[in-house]
């Protein structure tokens, strides 16, 4: 393809991904509580996006969210609050018969900015199951009080989804997306690199080293630092999705922190965010019937 022909056409991949995000995101300052399920909560919510990823009729919706179909994707369905509700329980966005179990996720899509465009952006373009996000924000502010962070509670909807997509996906793949600020970093690492992945644990697995090795040649010069045995920060060892599932044996957590100028060019280059994607979807088992 000519270079001017495909600049255009990585324009208009940021441009339409940019559109739907501003669709599917609603403004995080409207929140006025954070919603924490309690266990029985949370195992009702569990068994109903076990059953939406299932595709099983008559699957019953998580309390608190709604079904809408987007035009722009007629082969998806979105579960998310109702209009002028903002109480964090998040949004997702599921792929009817996906070939994937990749399910990619932005807890803190506000403040860890581009996160969640960029998810959004992936999940386009390529073929994950599922792409989620939160639907609060991380902090509570004069504006907003009910804020919080879905990766510090064991009961959230995030872990309930993230839990069931293991279970629907054993030998999938549950990524997180965020944010880092080089300047706050303590390591000399950690302020150098471009990318820090992680499990959540001092003993990565093997996909997750596979993974960071797709990463460290496909994205070439970019530097990419795994933790603990390159990066001593970033480890997400209190990421409560994470800690769940572990706990249920599921070796397919990828947290990828990300640097603010890295985040910018994987918005702004098609070539570098497919290049990033096919290392996301590298490794998974294909289901040509896509089921």
């Amino acid at each position: 393809m000519p270079r001017f022909s495909r600049g255009i056409l990585i324009v208009s991949m940021v441009i339409v991904a940019s559109t739907l995000a501003y669709q599917l995101f609603r403004p995080l300052k409207d929140s006025a509580a954070f919603a924490v399920p309690t266990a029985a909560e949370f195992d009702r919510a569990e068994a109903s996006f076990l059953d939406l990823l299932a595709e099983k009729p008559g699957a019953k919706i998580p309390t608190g969210l709604l079904k809408t179909n987007i035009s722009d994707w007629p082969n998806s369905t979105l579960y998310r609050e109702k209009e002028g509700e903002c109480l964090g329980r998040g949004g997702y966005l599921l792929r009817r018969r996906p070939p994937i179990g990749l399910a990619l996720t932005a807890p803190h899509r506000a403040s860890d900015r581009h996160t969640g465009t960029l998810a959004i952006a992936l999940f386009g373009e390529g073929e994950a199951a599922a792409v989620a996000w939160n639907s609060a924000p991380r902090r509570p502010t004069k504006d907003c009080k009910g804020g919080g962070d879905p990766a510090r509670h064991e009961t959230h909807y995030l872990t309930a989804f993230s839990s069931a997509f293991a279970k629907k996906y054993p030998q999938g793949r549950v990524v997180q997306l965020h944010g880092f600020d080089r300047m706050r970093r303590e390591t000399t690492v950690a302020r150098n690199a471009d990318i820090i992945v992680s499990d959540g644990s001092d003993e990565p697995s093997s996909q997750l080293l596979d993974l960071a090795d797709c990463l460290s040649i496909n994205l070439r010069p970019l530097r990419v630092a795994v933790y603990p045995m390159e990066s001593k920060e970033l480890g997400a060892l209190q990421n409560k999705q994470g800690q769940v599932l572990r706990a249920e044996g599921f070796k397919g957590f990828a947290h990828i922190e990300i640097a603010a100028e890295t985040r910018q060019s994987l918005i702004d280059d098609g070539d570098l965010r497919a290049a990033f994607r096919a290392c996301l979807e590298s490794g998974l088992k294909r289901d040509v019937a896509g089921r």
